[in-house]
């Protein structure tokens, strides 16, 4: 039976969780992590699960590189004509980014059944049993009811682990259960109760002492099972010596726990000699990850790798009469030299056929790469490593891990340089992903583009090297040609593409497409359903739904008078016509486009009954500055209303601030950086004006405070005027979170806020405004 690294459906816990603390990195990189949310129309990370077993045969799509290394090597073994059959990939349980399904920790089990004298039957107990099991004899021998066992513990160095394994409590209750037929009649007797009582000692050794911020840490005490008295029967001395050992080991005691289980070895009476020296040797490992932590960018301590390398020696010692210890093996080989034990998984999983053991090793190899350098796994000897690495050169599956523009441009350098260097040599089309991948407008060679134009249509990565072909195309200004080939390829692949493929390539028709009608075309998308099983809601279906790429396309590169065609334009779904009506107003209001304001005056003031007054203001107010003041009046009281702006990097703004949100790879930001061909040229250049004043604009209420303030002085019996100051005061409160430099009191919005304040007091004292108004910022 294969020990791996990968267990849990969470977090990436190590190798036999009871035995190893979790040294590896939580917040993974691109094996996967918390923290990520998905596009529900073509997810950065993973394949839908319905779609799966299409993928894994080859019909891969469009692979980006942020995908989850679980994809990525589906797909590179799909390309190198070693496809995963369904019965393989149901054998890898994939759950997300990693392996599922993976064996528990014989260890902890101590596979009783083979090694004492405890039944199969028994062996068979679910941990959770536990507290059921021992109530029923704690009450037989007037003992207390247990408190709830704390499985978890955490190092000095402040990282989680699994002290206490399920299966421990599993290998308890047939233990408790079998001992309990040893006394006379088959009934359990008092020398029952003292093996329930030691057992309890050894589980108290399972919590971590309770830790308060800013304290020393409180030092263990030990919990040992009772002294025995001299006429003990020799199968509870063998078990109290087990149990010894055991709380030694939970309690953090290295030293003497190995020693004890080294006796334990030693001695052919006991039913726990088998598992005696792989304890010792395991007492040994958990010594040297405990105490030596790895320190981040530090070579490992040498009291760490001499530690494992010990345990090494022992476990070499005892794999002839106890085959468990391989696979513990194979994990002290990848704690004393990770970067080695991952180039021997991805050369067997290159070359060997799959087997019963290859979900296991895929699984060590996914959770090692995890802590590899990117640019390690780039430069690698091994094709496997080094294609991920250079698939993922520029990608992140976790927004807190996101490389910098710095790293971000090394990675790529040194990605291109490699491939090219080493492995476009070899005309495999299989190289030709991550290279138009990564590839930038005019950096491709003549050479390459033949090479990549002349990948068969069979291929897994036919249609990746196409999408990127014609997203070049796009950014080297060739839409037109861009819009044939993409025309070409969804006409004979479009009806067996993934959701998520005939998604991003419509993202690009979009942007290729030569008139306005086909621009609303290809922005109508079909949300891929990434939960297993789930069908698409049916009134989702019914209602036409448009990814991220159409808001940001539209708000950056249409001008004013073209977002007005468009609204216009009886393809556009009637869902998305509200927030194309209030940008277009709220633009207007900032522009100064009187005529557009007034058109969209009605559309969007018609939900808006309590404001509506203030819409029949606008439109009864003279022009210019009387329109100014109406304006502001609107925005003031509709904070929803937004120009709806994006940055060079289509970043979100909210007037003038950035918003928070993930941030797109380059290739990403190329894809969606370049203006509709449909577009004049003279449309071109008028949404890029635009874009310079709303890009320049200042927080929202920094925009409408003068103007309003102004007036609130020389109207003060306007009965809008308290209402307004009121709500001015509220927007500037955690107006924008995000890097600010000064306090919120000291920024120019807090000015504002005061002033508001202060005149609002003064000058209507008495109304409702005044008194629902208790701080200004």
């Amino acid at each position: 039976m294969t020990k791996h690294l990968s267990m849990r459906t969470t977090k990436l816990h190590s190798l036999l969780a009871s035995a190893l603390p979790l040294a590896f990195s939580t917040s993974v990189l691109a094996s996967g992590g918390e923290g990520f949310t998905e596009n529900r129309f073509a997810s950065e990370y993973q394949v839908a699960p319905a779609q799966l077993p299409a993928f894994a045969t080859g019909n891969v799509g469009v692979l980006p590189g942020s995908y989850w290394r679980i994809y990525q090597y589906l797909t590179f073994q799909a390309a190198r004509g070693k496809p995963l059959t369904p019965a393989q990939l149901e054998s890898l349980h994939l759950d997300r980014w990693h392996i599922g399904g993976v064996p528990g920790d014989a260890a902890d089990s101590s596979n009783a059944s083979a090694n004492t004298s405890v039944k199969a039957s028994d062996a068979q107990s679910d941990g959770d049993d536990w507290p059921k099991a021992r109530a029923e004899f704690a009450k037989l021998w007037g003992l207390p009811p247990g408190a709830p066992v704390e499985m978890s513990a955490q190092s000095e160095s402040g990282e989680d682990y699994l002290n206490c394994h399920p299966d421990a409590f599993t290998q308890a209750v047939t233990t408790l259960k079998a001992r309990a037929r040893l006394g006379a009649g088959g009934k359990p007797d008092a020398w029952h109760k003292v093996w329930l009582q030691g057992q309890d000692a050894v589980f108290a050794n399972c919590a971590e002492p309770p830790r308060q911020y800013g304290k020393p840490i409180v030092k263990r005490t030990l919990q040992l099972p009772p002294p025995l008295p001299a006429n003990a029967p020799d199968w509870l001395k063998y078990d109290q010596a087990y149990q010894t050992s055991a709380a030694n080991f939970y309690a953090r005691n290295f030293d003497a726990a190995h020693a004890q289980f080294q006796a334990i070895a030693a001695n052919g009476k006991s039913p726990w000699q088998k598992l005696g020296g792989y304890l010792a040797a395991r007492s040994l490992i958990r010594k040297a990850l405990l105490n030596y932590p790895l320190q981040n960018g530090q070579p490992p301590a040498r009291e760490r790798n001499e530690t494992l390398l010990q345990a090494k020696k022992e476990l070499e010692a005892i794999l002839p009469s106890f085959p468990v210890a391989k696979q513990m093996l194979s994990l002290v080989d990848a704690r004393i030299n990770p970067a080695e034990r991952v180039a021997v998984l991805a050369r067997t999983l290159e070359k060997a056929p799959f087997n019963e053991e290859t979900a296991g090793l895929l699984s060590d190899y996914l959770v090692l790469l995890d802590n590899q350098p990117r640019t390690a796994m780039i430069e690698a000897k091994e094709p496997l490593t080094a294609w991920i690495g250079s698939m993922q050169a520029e990608s992140s599956s976790t927004y807190w891990d996101a490389p910098s523009e710095e790293e971000i441009q090394k990675q790529h350098k040194i990605a291109i340089d490699t491939l090219r260097q080493r492995w476009l040599k070899q005309a495999d089309p299989l190289w030709m992903a991550p290279l138009l991948s990564l590839a930038r407008a005019n950096e491709l060679n003549p050479a390459e583009r033949k090479a990549a134009a002349a990948v068969p249509a069979t291929h897994p990565l036919y249609q990746t090297v196409q999408y990127h072909l014609a997203r070049l195309a796009i950014l080297e200004g060739h839409p037109a040609q861009a819009d044939k080939d993409l025309d070409r390829v969804l006409a004979a692949y479009g009806k067996t593409m993934s959701v998520a493929t005939r998604n991003r390539y419509l993202a690009l028709k979009m942007l290729s497409a030569g008139s306005q009608d086909e621009f609303l075309k290809a922005a109508v998308r079909q949300p891929d359903a990434l939960d297993s099983g789930t069908p698409i809601d049916s009134n989702a279906a019914k209602q036409p739904e448009t990814d991220d790429d159409f808001e940001r396309t539209v708000f950056r590169f249409l001008p004013l008078p073209e977002l007005k065609t468009l609204a216009q334009n009886p393809l556009l779904p009637a869902a998305w016509k509200p927030k194309l009506q209030e940008t277009m107003l709220a633009r207007a209001l900032v522009l100064g486009d009187e005529q557009t304001a007034l058109d969209m005056l009605d559309s969007v003031a018609k939900p808006r009954a309590t404001t509506r007054q203030l819409y029949a203001r606008y439109r009864a107010a003279k022009p210019g500055q009387e329109r100014k003041l109406a304006g502001s009046l609107i925005l003031v009281n509709t904070p929803e209303l937004s120009p709806s702006i994006f940055d060079q990097q289509n970043q979100a703004k909210y007037w003038g601030c950035k918003t928070f949100d993930h941030t797109p790879s380059p290739a990403d930001r190329q894809a969606t950086s370049a203006s509709p061909r449909y577009l004049s040229q003279a449309q071109a250049e008028a949404a890029v004006k635009e874009q310079k004043i709303f890009l320049s604009l200042p927080l929202r209420t920094e925009y409408i405070a003068p103007p309003l303030l102004e007036w609130a002085k020389q109207k003060p019996k306007d009965e809008e005027a308290p209402k307004a100051l009121h709500f001015l005061v509220a927007s500037t409160r955690m107006e924008c979170p995000y890097g600010a430099s000064k306090p919120e009191k000291d920024q120019l919005r807090g000015v504002y806020s005061r002033e508001a304040f202060d005149l609002l007091h003064k000058l209507y004292p008495n109304s409702v405004w005044a008194k629902d108004t208790k701080y200004y910022f």
